[in-house]
């Protein structure tokens, strides 16, 4: 047996191990299952070579009953079923297959993974309630309308409540945003971003919005609907001249402006509009 077959087989030991002395807490997504994208690679072999065809069936997939030849099939197996009912995975390093996974995780960690190196997200996005992406990203429209190396046509996020873009290189936004309409909290802090636009407007649930360490110049605009439901709103670190548009939001409670471009006291004179407003820094 070559060294690196031997290495690869006891990853596969090492990883069926762990997740049988703690795989309830990957299967409840009290945890999440953490994987170097070589191991993710490998096991993507396994389970082509051993266990299916290569047609790329979608949804959960059901193994033949019949017991394995060996030890060594019975883990593959085994992985191969974790896999599939996994609720929390965190991909590390530069190219992902989600070929496998599907129906049963809500939540996806991506973190320097180039959108055009990600396959499968097309067969787990109508499930997914939680997406954090970061360092890897320059537009949001490669992932939430194009899902990566998919290239698929737009469809609407029906599950994702949570969106988390940060530490990225965003310079703008776009129309992929009217593809979340169940959003409530958003983060795209740490980005390049220089004006919102409209973009903003479609996410009609939004209650938690996060633009910090941007280059933004004036506030976001909202719609009337997320007007009336924003509670937090962090602008920290922009270049903001002005905070005009503030005072539409009603039911805000939480404001941070830190570290803007705001100078004189007159400029926060829309704050005295929002009879909600609690914390303001």
């Amino acid at each position: 047996m070559s060294t690196a077959k031997a290495d690869q087989t006891t990853v596969v030991h090492r990883l069926a191990t762990l997740l049988r002395n703690n795989g309830d807490s990957v299967l409840d997504g009290s945890s999440t299952l953490t994987l170097q994208v070589g191991c993710l690679q490998h096991l993507t072999q396994l389970f082509e070579r051993h266990l299916l065809s290569r047609t790329h069936q979608h949804g959960f997939l059901a193994l033949p009953s019949h017991p394995a030849d060996t030890a060594s099939l019975l883990e593959v197996q085994f992985l191969f079923d974790m896999l599939q009912k996994t609720v929390s995975l965190k991909v590390l390093k530069v190219l992902m297959m989600l070929r496998f996974i599907y129906d049963i995780m809500h939540l996806l960690g991506l973190k320097r993974i180039p959108p055009h190196c990600l396959e499968g997200l097309r067969g787990v996005y109508s499930q997914l309630e939680v997406f954090t992406c970061s360092k890897g990203v320059s537009s949001l429209e490669e992932l939430l309308s194009l899902c990566g190396g998919d290239l698929s046509s737009a469809l609407p996020w029906l599950e994702l409540h949570t969106l988390n873009f940060s530490y990225n290189s965003i310079s703008h936004l776009d129309e992929s945003l009217s593809l979340l309409n169940v959003l409530k909290w958003l983060d795209l802090s740490h980005n390049k971003i220089q004006d919102c636009a409209e973009f903003l407007k479609p996410l009609t649930e939004l209650e938690h919005l996060n633009l910090a360490y941007n280059n933004l110049q004036r506030a976001p605009v909202l719609g009337l609907s997320a007007q009336a439901k924003l509670t937090a709103l962090i602008l920290r670190n922009n270049e903001l001249e002005t905070i005009n548009g503030v005072e539409q939001l009603s039911s805000l409670q939480s404001l941070d402006l830190a570290y803007n471009l705001l100078m004189e006291h007159s400029q926060l004179a829309p704050l005295s509009l929002l009879h909600n407003l609690n914390i303001v820094r």
